[in-house]
């Protein structure tokens, strides 16, 4: 399958408008076999059958899976090394998006192992709702906020992140 190929497969997959198609664009570009495996693994897959913890995708790709309750209360995130692509099986979640020249006080150092690094705030954010209907994308320029309720309510979640390599321009 050429990248033209890839790229429209993954324009069949229910990502939420906001994703930065641009910026996955190039990632094809980088690294076709991983987003082909990647994309044929998210149309093929039950993933409310999925075991919880990490799934092995392939080309150095991989999904984690997790069922947790929402909160109220959250800290941003930023990774170096991985493209996250997030999706619920079940439930949804607000996901807090900022740049990451705008997260706001480091907790503590870059976690190596982790490929994490945690911040109290961002000065800028915007709101994006994540669900079994609309995969939401993270690049490492974005920080994030996941797990948070939608409205006040905390609600069970199956969350299936899939850590994508990531590819510098």
């Amino acid at each position: 399958m050429n990248t033209s190929d890839i790229k429209a497969l993954w324009r069949t997959l229910p990502l939420a408008k906001n994703n930065d198609l641009q910026k996955l664009d190039e990632q094809i570009e980088r690294r076709p076999q991983t987003w082909q495996a990647v994309a044929e693994w998210l149309q093929k897959t039950d993933f409310n059958a999925l075991p919880l913890g990490r799934n092995e995708i392939g080309e150095g790709a991989y999904a984690n899976v997790a069922e947790y309750e929402t909160k109220l209360k959250n800290v941003y995130e930023l990774h170096r090394r991985y493209i996250d692509v997030q999706l619920l099986g079940r439930g949804e979640e607000t996901v807090y998006v900022a740049d990451k020249e705008d997260a706001l006080e480091p907790q503590g150092e870059f976690n190596v192992e982790g490929d994490c690094i945690l911040y109290a705030g961002a000065s800028r954010s915007q709101g994006v709702v994540v669900s079994p209907e609309s995969y939401q994308i993270f690049f490492p320029s974005d920080a994030h906020m996941p797990c948070m309720a939608v409205g006040n309510e905390p609600q069970p979640v199956r969350k299936i992140c899939v850590k994508v390599p990531f590819e510098e321009l």
